[in-house]
């Protein structure tokens, strides 16, 4: 596997970098991949320390990892995370989805319960097959689920999305099947150079076990629970990434069987990318 981290450096600081790093301009900053590796690497972590401690500012203002699989590393994986590329709003709450605070987490506002059916806003949800609303919120495509059902996959059912008070052509997938449990090897914070676990006002990194931390920064690695993952090909982990922050929850990550990601790939299904998840 080859990890690429991609940053977004501001125009006041690309010149910190040596010249050997390429880059390439993007408005107001520049686009800089680098191999976790290597010196580059090391390099804007060394810069991103300096210019906090000396300017309190940012080196960087967005972070996104690549990894990039051998054939055979793809073919021998037990599971896989499944990468929802397309994020859309307005959020259900914010279209007459009803949820009960009762049961989230006083602390970092996870796991609360939804109460009757999505409500979402028909003209902002992506031409895709899967994509999730900015609090969380997974729908599916009538073709997904078609594919999913044909398969004989296990792991979701599927509950009907309404806009206002009339079916949409979108469904909500719901797991069915046991949470899988993250390990200690699972690395969140807030970017590859920051592990906090809260600020001044938010938890990222619940005391209560709810969440461990505001962005997923490695790979999956979940405790091995080898009748569970032949039982079912779509998952949800027990912890979650992300923080209670206006409409945004906290979300579980997603994953799924070879049999799961196979089918989407046979199908050409639109808005997934997958990450191999390891089972220790």
């Amino acid at each position: 596997m080859k990890e690429i981290i991609e940053f977004r450096i501001l125009n006041d600081y690309i010149h910190l970098l040596p010249s050997s790093v390429d880059w390439k301009e993007n408005g107001s900053n520049y686009i800089v991949k680098v191999e976790r590796s290597s010196s580059a690497f090391e390099k804007i972590k060394d810069l991103t320390h300096l210019v906090r401690e000396k300017n309190n500012d940012y080196f960087f203002l967005f972070h996104n990892i690549i990894r990039k699989y051998t054939k055979k590393e793809l073919s021998e994986a037990t599971l896989f995370q499944i990468k929802i590329k397309s994020t859309f709003e307005p959020a259900g709450e914010e279209c007459g989805t009803e949820y009960d605070e009762n049961t989230a987490c006083k602390i970092c506002g996870a796991n609360r319960k939804q109460i009757g059916p999505l409500r979402l806003q028909k003209s902002s949800i992506p031409k895709k097959d899967i994509a999730r609303t900015i609090a969380g919120e997974v729908i599916v495509s009538d073709n997904f689920k078609k594919a999913f059902e044909s398969s004989n996959l296990k792991g979701i059912k599927f509950e009907q999305v309404y806009s206002k008070d009339n079916p949409i052509d979108f469904i909500q997938s719901v797991p069915v099947s046991p949470e899988l449990s993250t390990t200690v090897n699972t690395i969140a914070g807030i970017d590859p150079f920051d592990l906090s676990e809260s600020s001044e006002d938010e938890v990222y990194k619940c005391p209560n076990g709810h969440t461990i931390g505001l962005n997923l920064l490695s790979e999956i690695y979940i405790k091995d629970l080898s009748q569970q993952i032949l039982e079912f090909d779509f998952f949800t982990t027990e912890q979650k990434i992300g923080v209670k922050r206006g409409l945004l929850r906290p979300e579980p990550l997603y994953l799924c069987s070879q049999e799961f990601r196979k089918m989407v790939l046979e199908k050409n299904l639109k808005g997934f990318g997958f990450e191999i998840v390891h089972v220790e």
